[in-house]
């Protein structure tokens, strides 16, 4: 017997990989060892080594034994070429969907901590890039065509759609306008999510760069318009002049507690000194 050949296991060693998974790739005709002596022993050839690299590498791609299968019985340097830019192209979606989740994980990580250093109440000026939002109208509570089933379904698709465009955010925030606090009003006009600069495809607003009031507030969101008086109210008596509209973004919500008055609002305000 030539030194080039090897039982099972001696080959399974040299892929590092169990016997049993060259067993199961013979029993399925994926890779089926070079001869079989008349002791019924198998044996594989050095030569098959790049074979079983190119399984392991389609396997790390998430290739189903299936189809790697068929590509090996139909094997060319022009299927291999075409089965390659496949799953390149597999590979960098995965990679975007990881860098999505990553993004999601940075921000919903930094909210957290930003909850823990700030006290409640705390009211501060911050100087905040500028953002672009994607944004639903919100519906006229008081009216009697108001849907509640509606409205969710309206919020859930922008923060879907938001989430497939690229934006960490882990629920819609709410705007509310500087016409309507003018109004004396402080119930949300907009729902938005943060989408990257240049995002189509959805009604967008521009939360322009400038100073902020940012007031830190812990409660539920039944006190969310009570803070949004707060905070108008301590601009007017710094005497600063409102700038813009008024963003509301969750730091801490439902994800991280049960008890709505352990919920963590980050209210901004845009001001001009």
């Amino acid at each position: 017997m030539e030194k080039h050949y090897f039982k099972t296991a001696e080959f399974a060693a040299l892929c590092g990989v169990k016997k049993d998974t060259l067993l199961h790739y013979d029993h399925i005709g994926l890779l089926k060892p070079q001869w079989v002596g008349e002791n019924g022993y198998r044996y594989y050839s050095a030569r098959q080594l790049p074979t079983y690299d190119l399984i392991a590498a389609l396997r790390r791609l998430g290739t189903p034994l299936s189809e790697i299968r068929d590509y090996l019985t139909r094997r060319s340097p022009e299927a291999l070429l075409a089965l390659l830019r496949e799953k390149e192209e597999a590979l960098e979606a995965e990679r975007q969907r990881l860098e999505k989740m990553g993004e999601f994980l940075h921000s919903s990580i930094d909210k957290t901590e930003l909850a823990q250093a700030v006290r409640p109440g705390e009211i501060r000026l911050e100087e905040l890039p500028e953002a672009h939002c994607a944004v639903v109208k919100a519906p006229d509570f008081a009216s009697e065509k108001f849907e509640e089933a509606v409205y969710f379904l309206h919020v859930r698709q922008l923060l879907t759609w938001a989430r497939e465009n690229g934006s960490p955010s882990q629920a819609p925030g709410d705007i509310v306008c500087q016409e309507s606090l003018a109004r004396d009003s402080f119930l949300e006009d907009y729902y938005y999510c943060q989408v990257p600069p240049g995002t189509t495809g959805w009604e967008t607003r521009l939360r322009p760069a400038g100073i902020y009031a940012v007031l830190y507030h812990q409660g539920s969101y039944q006190s969310e318009s009570e803070a949004c008086r707060q905070l108008r109210d301590w601009v007017l008596e710094q005497g600063y002049a409102i700038d813009g509209d008024l963003y509301e973004e969750d730091l801490v919500n439902y994800t991280a507690s049960e008890d709505p008055q352990s919920f963590w609002l980050k209210l901004s305000l845009k001001v001009k000194l």
